[in-house]
């Protein structure tokens, strides 16, 4: 069979994971990368990234992922919340 055969499924599938990679914004997956450096899988990080998301707001997430690591000006309660939705994405 000839390589050209297989351009047009190549083709696709390139194009496939360029559309699904650019649907997330920069702040998601930034924290997807983090959190996976951590050792959890990418489907639990990409849970959590939306549950705190639908409680802070995804302005909100945009802004936090624009901060300074050192100076990081998190909301007071953001601890209590990622804990919460990490247990729940690991559990579902």
């Amino acid at each position: 069979m000839s390589v050209f055969y297989h351009l047009p499924i190549l083709g696709i599938t390139l194009f496939t994971a360029v559309v699904l990679a650019g649907c997330e914004s920069k702040s998601k997956r930034d924290f997807n990368a983090g959190c996976q450096s951590g050792g959890t899988d990418r489907s639990t990080c990409s849970c959590v990234y939306d549950k705190l998301e639908a409680h802070y707001s995804p302005a909100v997430m945009e802004k936090l992922a624009q901060q300074n690591v050192s100076r990081l000006d998190l909301p007071q309660d953001f601890g209590e919340q990622m804990y919460r939705a990490a247990q729940t994405c690991q559990t579902s």
